[in-house]
């Protein structure tokens, strides 16, 4: 089998989207059936633009539109549109040179141009909805299966009109992290000047992710906790108005972007992790935390969580209400339970093998 998978986030780009695909190919391309896994994606600084390794031929020849932070506009709809073009000029010539038996793709990825080009690819194609950012009903032509991360994208997506009955939940799937020694924990916080307790956002920084209600929220409530900052971690998408935002605010230190480990350390050594997000699906973030034993704040309308350890879930993106949760969050004694072995990277690839197999099988029996 010779899958290509197309996505603009992965590492060293940061964000959930990255850590997903980048677990799943290294352990797809475990598997004997997998014969060459191709990984179509953004260009980055300092990085190759091919790159063979093992099983995996890295294919770093997008332009880059998301990995990086804040663009003008102007370049940012240049790179929108040189993207579709590269998309259609390249994925035809993929699909023949390498013999590609299926296209897996995020959906983060979209645009007629791109879509028509996904048609007449005669393979099968797998759409990847990882958040609630993308039209599910424009896909219904276009993808044999919606991979949907969780079950409120999983509804989300049958709502806006894709059939049910070709929508696979697939659970956000990671290596869960283990806990360090609190010696290195305490090494890392030093080096990012942390002596004091902190609550932590970690993610993209804009509006969807709430980063300006966190900080309205953090405004009001730090008048009665002096003692706590706010640390966010992430690559600035806002811009001018997210830095000048900053200054308005005391105690709030930004770090930009920092090293995977590193974000995990900060992960453990906070007090509560905090995502006000208005489109996740399920993310990555807050499982992480939970592994390692912290406090969380969820954010609101994602089912397994509030079925899971709904006194930790926001009820609506707004200041007043994480500020209430915040208080209510670090006055209790109690921590989050969540059934983490669903999200297994194992468990996971395995499921996405069965689905690769479903829908090669079905191609090939209506081309017969």
């Amino acid at each position: 089998m010779r899958p290509l998978i197309l996505t603009p986030l992965y590492p060293p780009a940061v964000g959930g989207a990255a850590i997903y695909f980048d677990g799943i190919v290294n352990r797809l391309t475990q598997y004997d059936e997998i014969e060459i896994l191709f990984v179509l994606t953004e260009q980055m600084s300092g990085q190759p633009c091919t790159l063979s390794r093992d099983k995996v031929r890295l294919l770093r020849w997008l332009p880059n539109r998301i990995s990086n932070g804040r663009k003008p506009l102007s370049i940012h709809l240049a790179a929108y549109i040189l993207t579709q073009l590269r998309l259609a000029s390249l994925l035809p010539r993929l699909r023949h040179r390498y013999q590609i038996h299926l296209i897996h793709f995020h959906t983060r990825y979209r645009g007629r141009l791109f879509y028509n080009t996904l048609r007449r690819a005669r393979v099968p194609i797998i759409a990847d909805l990882r958040d609630k950012m993308t039209d599910p009903a424009a896909l219904v032509g276009v993808a044999d299966r919606l991979l949907c991360c969780g079950e409120g994208v999983q509804q989300f997506a049958i709502a806006r009109g894709f059939p049910a009955e070709r929508t696979v939940l697939i659970p956000a799937a990671l290596d869960l992290p283990v806990p360090q020694p609190q010696g290195e924990i305490l090494s890392v916080r030093h080096r990012y000047n942390l002596e004091v307790p902190y609550l932590l956002f970690v993610g993209d920084i804009t509006t969807n992710k709430g980063v300006y209600d966190l900080l309205n929220a953090y405004e009001r409530w730090q008048t009665s906790h002096p003692d706590f900052h706010l640390v966010l971690i992430g690559i600035n998408r806002e811009g001018k108005r997210f830095l000048d935002r900053l200054q308005q605010t005391k105690r709030v230190i930004y770090l930009g972007h920092v090293p995977y480990s590193d974000a995990l350390a900060l992960i453990q050594g906070a007090e509560v992790v905090i995502l006000p997000s208005r489109s996740e699906g399920l993310p990555t973030v807050i499982l992480e935390a939970i592994a390692l034993g912290r406090k969380v704040i969820c954010p609101p309308n994602i089912p397994e969580f509030i079925r899971h350890c709904p006194a930790f879930v926001l009820s609506e993106v707004t200041p007043e209400a994480i500020a209430s949760k915040l208080s209510q969050v670090l006055d209790s004694n109690a921590l989050p339970h969540y059934p983490l072995e669903v999200h297994k990277l194992e468990r996971v690839v395995l499921q996405l093998l069965h689905i690769y197999r479903q829908v090669l099988e079905g191609h090939r029996a209506r081309d017969r």
